[in-house]
């Protein structure tokens, strides 16, 4: 598991989402991954229920690159 993920699961389920939004977007991975990673931090420091902040984070970055 590398460093920054709670378990396994997360680091597959942020792997896919990045790879999904990469494709969807046709933006470099790299620089979905910055993004969304930056972004799911972001959420991540005031959500009290976990479970759907993935949803949130993917939303979130799409709307981003789409108006960068």
């Amino acid at each position: 598991m590398a460093p920054g993920y709670d378990d396994v699961n997360e680091e597959a389920t942020r792997g896919s989402a990045i790879e999904s939004l990469a494709e969807e977007l046709r933006h470099p991975e790299a620089t979905v991954r910055m993004a969304y990673e930056a972004e799911l931090a972001r959420l991540k420091t005031t959500a009290r229920v976990k479970d759907f902040l993935v949803v949130f984070a993917t939303r979130r970055t799409k709307d981003a690159l789409r108006t960068s």
